[in-house]
């Protein structure tokens, strides 16, 4: 996976996910939220998957208003033209596990790792997302 910075959208795989997201509907968040919340807690999340799944979790607080700065532009569009009620009606705590695992066991993590220190910057992109759905 392509990655270029810390914020959800500096990544191949979560532009990757705007564009199949602009392509097939909103069905495509839900699906990949409810995918990573039934897999089982000790299953490890590779890097493509955590990075969607997080992407998909921007798109839930942007649809509540409090999109990211990273946000892209054509998904902010594509969101002004859905409704995004079922989105605003997930389980909050639920997202907040889903955004625990991929700070605790994932891909991302273990890669951000292996950059050398803690990955601070990483870190705090996560609390931030997990405060603005909460």
């Amino acid at each position: 996976m392509g990655t270029w910075g810390h914020r959800n959208f500096e990544n191949d795989a979560a532009l990757d996910f705007v564009n199949e997201v602009e392509d097939n509907g909103i069905d495509v968040i839900e699906d990949t939220i409810q995918r990573v919340a039934n897999l089982p807690e000790e299953d490890y999340l590779e890097d493509d998957d955590s990075a969607s799944v997080l992407a998909a979790i921007e798109f839930i607080a942007a649809a509540k208003g409090k999109q990211s700065e990273d946000f892209p532009e054509s998904a902010e569009e594509w969101l002004g033209k859905t409704n995004p009620a079922s989105l605003l009606s997930l389980d909050k705590a639920q997202l907040a596990k889903i955004i625990e695992r991929v700070r605790n066991n994932s891909g991302l993590r273990d890669a951000w790792q292996e950059e050398g220190d803690e990955p601070t910057e990483w870190l705090a992109v996560l609390s931030d997302l997990e405060n603005r759905v909460s």
